[in-house]
């Protein structure tokens, strides 16, 4: 097993917040109160994240005020990229106005993935590629092949990815339900549903809350964090 890049520790001045910014489609929409929820008594996070929309959909010349590009002044400390590869808006469209397919849709989002990281490194800010679990019949995201390059492309440690296969499809496998602890939300009688019913393949609020926590595991192993100002022992489960 490869190991991964290495850490790239963040510095906070005595009293600052740690700076997020959060984009997606759908299934961060779910995530996100979950994520809010560990990273808010020391983070706060930005919201960049729609269902439907595409990485390419939050930059200026689409998401106007929304723009990553106005965030620079801002100065996140980390950008979460968690866009699994829709391709419904115009900014993935064709010269006919037809969604990008195949090698274009591909050349898209790395390009795409390109530019936010070079917005990025104007603000020596770390990105984390988050590569969504799969779908119904173990379909892999769109964005898959690309996001899963982005450290080797970048390396050094401030460009991430991760996987949340281990934390809701284990294996590469679609799971709808999985046994769990009782301080886990969705968790009735030792078991939790994942996924939403069929034929979708949404999250439910257990599914969800695993897919935060792995994400505040990798600010953890990044060195962004510190695992102790995001143990959840002492806390109420939302």
């Amino acid at each position: 097993m490869l190991a991964g890049p290495p850490p790239s520790p963040i510095q906070l001045e005595p009293g600052e917040r740690l700076r997020v910014v959060l984009t997606g489609d759908s299934i961060t929409d779910q995530i996100s109160p979950y994520l809010k929820w560990i990273l808010g008594r020391f983070a706060d996070v930005e919201r960049r994240h729609f269902a439907g929309t595409a990485l390419c959909d939050w930059f200026a010349d689409r998401g106007g005020d929304l723009g990553f590009e106005n965030l620079e002044e801002w100065s996140p400390h980390v950008y979460v990229v968690d866009h699994g590869g829709n391709a419904l808006t115009p900014c993935m469209a064709d010269a006919d106005g037809k969604p990008l397919r195949g090698e274009a849709y591909e050349e898209k989002y790395l390009a795409d993935s390109e530019r936010l990281v070079d917005l990025a490194i104007r603000t020596e800010s770390r990105v984390l590629f988050v590569d969504q679990p799969v779908s119904r019949g173990d379909l892999v995201s769109g964005t898959h092949p690309v996001f899963r390059t982005m450290p080797e492309r970048h390396p050094g440690g401030n460009v991430r990815f991760l996987s949340t296969w281990a934390s809701v499809s284990p294996g590469g496998r679609f799971l709808q339900s999985a046994p769990c602890e009782a301080v886990e939300p969705g968790c009735i009688d030792g078991m939790g549903e994942l996924r939403s019913p069929p034929p979708y393949g949404h999250l439910e609020a257990l599914g969800a809350w695993r897919y935060a926590k792995a994400i505040v595991e990798e600010f953890v192993a990044a060195g962004w964090v510190d695992a102790t100002i995001v143990d959840l022992s002492d806390r109420a489960m939302p």
